[in-house]
């Protein structure tokens, strides 16, 4: 009775094999004519929301490289520079009518000086933003060039004159304008060694785009220090009469104004605008 009793129990897992895949071919089919009812999201509406996903992607992606989000296009950056300009408009005019300032119109442009030194901050930060852009765009093209020329503004020169020049021999001329022998010699021959590609015509446009956008933050850039530089001398005489008032202005940007530089301790004076020069700080992606 025991060979009876198991082969009975075999057979009736045999028979449950039997019917559970049935059971479940049963199962998934109630489950998408539920779906059908209005449960389950059909495999055309997932790949429509696949693609709008998507599509959502690359709308992020060209809202990140929006010229409007640019800081050229702030409006508090603009209004300053429309209040220097007129300062700078009336002095003009002061020349010629011997007037002088009032109280109020000295701590108006004592105001203006702060200002212009958090603007020079953040124009500064932006020119490196500016500068890792351009060597992201042209690494296809020239990955070793970022190493080889430091300067930012040199290399967004170098790169203005080769653009897609595959011989870098054939623009050595143009080159020595802004670059000096050695190393128009050093970038031909990592030029002619170099893995890279042609740019598209599409990522060519954007890296001149992003070198005309480092032309007008430089441009800003010099307006504001040549401000801050022509008010110096009356605002810290002791510092200008020791170093002069360019540098005098570069230390208060450096620091944020005259109270803060004065808390900066002597032995720390020497490191004011100090840059570590990496391999990743010369290609713009120091961190």
């Amino acid at each position: 009775s025991t060979l009876t009793m198991a082969d009975a129990l075999l057979d009736d897992l045999d028979d449950l094999s039997d019917v559970e895949p049935e059971e479940e071919t049963n199962n998934n089919a109630a489950e998408v004519t539920a779906g059908n009812d209005g449960g389950i999201i059909s495999a055309e509406h997932q790949d429509h929301n696949t693609a709008n996903g998507n599509n959502e992607t690359a709308t992020d992606a060209t809202n990140n490289n929006n010229p409007n989000n640019r800081l050229l296009n702030n409006d508090a950056l603009q209004s300053h520079l429309q209040s220097i300009r007129t300062i700078q408009q009336k002095d003009n005019n002061t020349k010629m009518s011997h007037h002088k300032n009032s109280k109020e119109e000295d701590e108006h442009e004592h105001q203006l000086i702060l200002t212009s030194n958090k603007h020079l901050a953040s124009l500064r930060s932006e020119l490196h933003n500016t500068h890792l852009d351009i060597c992201k765009s042209y690494h296809p093209k020239f990955p070793e060039l970022e190493e080889l020329i430091t300067d930012p503004f040199q290399y967004r020169a170098a790169i203005g004159i080769i653009q897609n020049e595959s011989d870098v021999t054939n623009v050595n001329e143009q080159l020595n304008d802004v670059l000096s022998s050695n190393q128009i010699i050093t970038i031909s021959v990592a030029g002619s060694t170099t893995n890279g590609r042609m740019l598209t015509q599409e990522e060519l446009n954007q890296v001149n785009d992003a070198c005309l956008y480092l032309d007008e933050l430089q441009s800003v850039k010099n307006e504001l220090t040549l401000f801050v530089e022509s008010r110096m001398e009356q605002w810290s005489p002791s510092v200008c009469a020791l170093v002069g008032p360019a540098l005098a202005a570069q230390l208060l940007a450096s620091t944020g104004g005259l109270a803060e530089l004065a808390r900066v301790p002597s032995c720390n004076l020497q490191l004011l605008g100090k840059n570590r020069s990496t391999a990743s700080s010369r290609g713009g992606m120091a961190t």
